[in-house]
């Protein structure tokens, strides 16, 4: 009976085999066709399925094999559902093919991210829009920078890209500038006779030199311009409260406000006669800082940052493993540097500085003010920097194959977007 031959027409495909080679999977469909009477053609004497037969054939392949093979140019997520059709079981793939098996799901898993990416500048959208609305419009053009005006909307997209950019780089530079002697004037003698108190109160040389009025003016200019943009955004904005828990947008608004605040404070810096309002003014001051992260402006519609977030953010595991090895051999060979180091008189004087030795010689920095001196010290220090350079690659070069993989499929991702809006 088993050695009885047994037609099996996959959409249109005939196939014939032996009936003990259907029964190698006693689990599978093929072992029980014998029950499947609905499909039974009387005619023609064969078994109809209307699947795909190009992929069958692996089917009716592993029946003969015993174990189940598929070639890397398959989509791996379909082969898996011909499989359940079929009831075969994942665990009978063979160890060579895994790799073709679940590939597939990885790639969609990779290609659902970039989409959700892309998507995700367009949160601030809610409701029905009015495409036509002066708001929506300006709004596009500041936030998305798109254009409705293919002619005419995309050159005056750049030039506002390009005069941003450039008015957010300025700003930098002058704050900048604005620590170099060259740049800086001396204060009044109302303003010294100020900060002259802050000096002696925290013994330390602050309030010397101020920024040059020009630096001042330039300055006051840009961040003009800036917090304008980012007002008339938010007047603009269809979802107000997603703009306002924008992460980038917070600490970009909180140096705004920080800058005003201290430019206010500084005009009228000889008023300030107590203790309270010089902390309040050096404070502003150093919050002037957050207004950096508006730097992360210009990069908002570059592809290769936002592939770069995604890398970090897919690569969570490899990140935990980077940094567990690291803080184990920074602990390692901080102790291992103190104790051979004991006996000399260097100043590798505690663990501490052990620990901060062997990060800088683990990352490959290596500052050079801290070095060892006795023989087993330059031991130790040999084979810190060899597994620097040997254990740490690991997880990095995973790292940089995940963003070469997210930047390869980006324009894929783009293109489906751009066909299904």
């Amino acid at each position: 009976m088993d050695d009885k031959c047994v037609c099996l027409n996959i959409g249109g495909t005939v196939f014939m085999c032996f009936r003990k080679t259907l029964k190698t999977f006693p689990e599978s469909k093929l072992a029980q066709v014998e029950q499947l009477a609905h499909c039974y053609n009387h005619e023609r004497r064969e078994y109809f399925f209307d699947r795909n037969p190009h992929l069958f054939q692996f089917i009716l392949d592993a029946c003969r094999r015993g174990v189940i093979h598929l070639p890397k140019d398959i989509c791996g997520i379909v082969f898996r559902e011909e499989m359940e059709y079929w009831g075969l079981a994942e665990r009978q793939v063979a160890p060579c093919c895994w790799e073709a098996l679940y590939r597939g799901e990885s790639e969609l898993k990779t290609m659902q991210m970039l989409v959700h990416s892309l998507r995700k500048g367009k949160k601030t959208r809610s409701g029905v829009i009015d495409k036509s609305d002066i708001k929506y419009r300006v709004w596009q053009f500041l936030d998305e920078q798109k254009s409705g005006n293919i002619k005419t909307g995309r050159v005056v997209l750049q030039i506002w890209c390009v005069f941003i950019s450039m008015v957010i780089l300025g700003s930098t530079l002058m704050q900048a500038l604005a620590t170099l002697p060259a740049f800086q004037v001396t204060p009044s003698l109302a303003e010294q006779a100020t900060l002259r108190k802050y000096s002696e109160w925290y013994n330390t040389t602050f309030g010397r030199t101020k920024p040059h009025p020009y630096i001042i003016f330039g300055d006051l200019c840009c961040h003009s311009i800036l917090t304008m943009e980012t007002l008339v955004a938010f007047v603009v904005c269809p979802n107000k409260q997603a703009f306002l828990t924008s992460s980038v947008r917070i600490i970009v608004f909180a140096g705004y406000i920080s800058y005003w605040i201290d430019l206010i404070m500084e005009m009228n810096l000889e008023k300030m006669t107590t203790v309270h309002a010089l902390r309040a003014y050096i404070v502003f001051k150093y919050l002037n800082v957050l207004m950096l992260g508006r730097l992360f402006y210009i990069t908002r519609h570059l592809p290769a940052f936002k592939i770069m977030g995604l890398t970090f953010r897919s690569s969570k595991q490899e990140l935990k493993i980077l940094g567990f090895m690291l803080g184990i051999l920074v602990c390692v060979f901080g102790f291992a540097m103190f104790i051979s180091e004991l006996l000399h008189q260097t100043n590798i004087n505690n663990v501490f500085v052990g620990m901060y030795w062997a990060l800088v010689t683990l990352t490959t920095v290596g500052y050079g003010r801290y070095v060892p001196y006795s023989v087993l010290g330059h031991i130790i220090a040999a084979a810190c920097a060899l597994c620097g350079v040997l254990v740490l690659a690991l997880p990095i070069g995973v790292i940089a194959s995940t963003f070469y993989t997210f930047y390869n499929y980006h324009k894929y991702a783009a293109k489906h977007l751009q066909l299904t809006n």
